[in-house]
């Protein structure tokens, strides 16, 4: 008889049990469903972001252009707070990432080239001068072809007529000036101060240092090693005799400190 009404007893149970598991089921079913919306809904909106103002897609198109002049946005899209553009300039058309907020350009890569670019030639440094002078009355300090961008430039530096020092990227293939910015404004009230900064030779100086050890005529005259805290001057002279010197002068202090001669025609 006990073991008859036990089993009863083990089957209500049974049957309780089996009911709040399947109540319980839809529960976390639930649960799990609400955490994975909060999950999609916070990735989203990202909320550590909120008080951050991304560019419009004018304002992010001017950002480029200001940085790459001449160019034309021909492609704009902007995805996961990153502007995707394509450039298309003289050299040919490019792939540009612009950060949305920062209007930092995070990668920029060609896509295509200009044949016509490819068959421009370089201007000479004295072609170069020569039309720096039609733009400026300022005096050429120094000269220097770098690559900026992937792409080459010269670097002009212009003292001018109030004593302030401007440095001018120069577009290499018409001497047209691309951008300026002032390196050193005139001191008015506080003259001392330029004697802390070290001041480079002019190309005048140079070549006078560079004749008064090899008498002739120069032939070029390039400033290099500006970056390296090392700067100074290569002379290029040529002699009566048809030789031709290669003189090394310190670009601060005007020290000589190599000639190199060209191998004697016999």
């Amino acid at each position: 008889m006990e073991e008859y009404r036990e089993q009863p007893e083990m089957k209500r149970e049974e049957h309780r049990l089996s009911n709040r598991s399947r109540f319980q089921r839809p529960v976390w079913w639930s649960l799990a469903a609400l955490v994975l919306l909060l999950i999609l809904a916070v990735s989203w909106w990202k909320p550590w972001q909120s008080g951050r103002v991304m560019l419009t897609a004018e304002a992010a198109e001017q950002s480029v252009l200001a940085q790459y002049p001449g160019g034309e946005i021909v492609n704009s899209t902007l995805k996961d707070g990153t502007y995707l553009m394509q450039l298309r300039t003289e050299t040919g058309l490019y792939d540009v990432q612009l950060d949305a907020v920062t209007s930092t350009v995070n990668s920029i890569k060609r896509l295509e080239s200009n044949p016509q670019a490819e068959e421009k030639t370089l201007w000479s440094r004295e072609q170069i001068k020569t039309e720096l002078q039609k733009q400026t009355d300022g005096e050429l300090d120094s000269l220097e072809l770098v690559e900026q961008q992937g792409s080459p430039v010269y670097n002009a530096i212009l003292i001018m007529k109030d004593n302030s020092r401007e440095q001018w990227t120069v577009d290499p293939y018409n001497g047209q000036k691309q951008s300026s910015k002032v390196l050193d404004a005139p001191a008015v009230n506080e003259p001392a101060q330029e004697n802390n900064k070290p001041q480079f030779l002019s190309e005048k100086q140079a070549e006078q240092k560079a004749l008064a050890r090899v008498p002739g005529e120069v032939d070029d005259i390039e400033l290099r090693g500006t970056n390296s805290g090392n700067p100074y001057y290569l002379v290029e002279i040529d002699l009566e005799d048809g030789r031709e010197a290669i003189v090394q002068v310190n670009a601060i202090s005007g020290a000589i400190r190599s000639v190199t001669w060209d191998e004697d025609e016999d």
